[in-house]
């Protein structure tokens, strides 16, 4: 019996000298920064350790992270970045003795323009109160959002300040001038026209367009008119033989559940008109590569008339 006790203490003992290596061995995990980013020269260069606004001076070392070390910094978020094209993001502070809310800076680096304003107007908030930094910005009570070029900036502050708001403006308006490219939006947004349009409601689809996969890199918006409002997504699938072909299997899906109520020759190549399942009145259109579907609204001609508005615009 005192055998297998002293056994049994030894095996205990054994058990908990492993128990303690394993927990000296295990470090808390950290976001993985790249450690040596093909960019991060270039985009060090845009928050120097003097943004060029009185009083504020940078805090710590630029963090930048990768694909990696993404979800790390913005947790389940990082997925919609990577549809966007995601490449890089630099993270930082800035402080000034004069206020006791530091700024806190997310500049993302994203594949190109279409994908930056794509994922800026992804977060777009209803109410937000537009800016002109850089293409586009909009601010909010404790933080300030903007894109230019292939670039997405994100401040934030810790307290809700009017002072606070103007020298984020300042910061952003700096730091817009040090990307200094061109403020344009995609040339895609010409092919919408005005009338009726919802302001700041076009935007960039990189994948899975109204839930199919065949159709990818599309613009959207939305339009109201009569008391209805209608959706209005165009794209060009790669030629006019793809573009018949992708028009050919959104038919077969809006049949499938919903109804096709009548094919029409024109205007373009023709295309369809009928009846979606969630959205109601809809019709869809060719014009050589290139495709438009209209979706709501209150008939499905009057989504005909606007597909083909969005199609007539070059």
């Amino acid at each position: 019996m005192r055998r297998l006790n002293i056994l049994a203490l030894g095996i205990m003992l054994a058990i908990g000298m492993l128990a303690s290596c394993s927990r000296k061995d295990k470090t808390p995990e950290k976001p993985v920064e790249s450690s040596a980013p093909a960019d991060a020269a270039g985009m060090l260069d845009l928050v120097p350790e003097d943004p060029g606004v009185a009083g504020w001076a940078r805090q710590g070392e630029v963090r930048f992270f990768d694909e990696d070390g993404l979800f790390e910094l913005i947790n389940g978020a990082a997925e919609s970045y990577f549809v966007y094209g995601f490449r890089q993001v630099a993270a930082v502070e800035y402080g000034n003795p004069a206020h006791s809310s530091p700024i806190l800076l997310e500049l993302y680096r994203m594949e190109d323009t279409r994908n930056a304003f794509g994922i800026y107007r992804s977060e777009l908030q209803p109410d937000a109160d537009f800016r002109s930094i850089g293409a586009e910005g909009y601010i909010g009570e404790t933080g300030l959002n903007f894109w230019a070029g292939p670039y997405y900036a994100k401040l934030v502050v810790y307290e809700d300040s009017e002072e606070l708001r103007r020298e984020m403006e300042k910061f952003a308006l700096r730091l817009a001038e040090r990307i200094g490219v061109s403020g344009d939006l995609p040339p895609e947004v010409a092919l919408f026209p005005e009338k009726d349009l919802v302001p700041h409601s076009i935007r960039f689809l990189p994948a899975d367009v109204l839930g199919q996969t065949y159709l990818r890199e599309a613009f959207e918006a939305r339009y109201r008119s009569g008391g209805g409002e209608t959706r209005v997504v165009v794209l060009s699938p790669g030629g006019e033989a793809a573009a018949r072909e992708a028009l050919d299997k959104y038919r077969i899906f809006t049949a499938t559940g919903g109804e096709v109520i009548r094919e029409v020759s024109s205007p373009g190549d023709g295309g369809f008109v009928g009846k979606d399942a969630y959205y109601g009145p809809m019709a869809a259109l060719q014009s050589g590569g290139r495709i438009a579907i209209a979706l709501g609204g209150t008939s499905a001609d009057a989504a005909l008339r606007q597909a083909a508005a969005c199609l007539a615009e070059k």
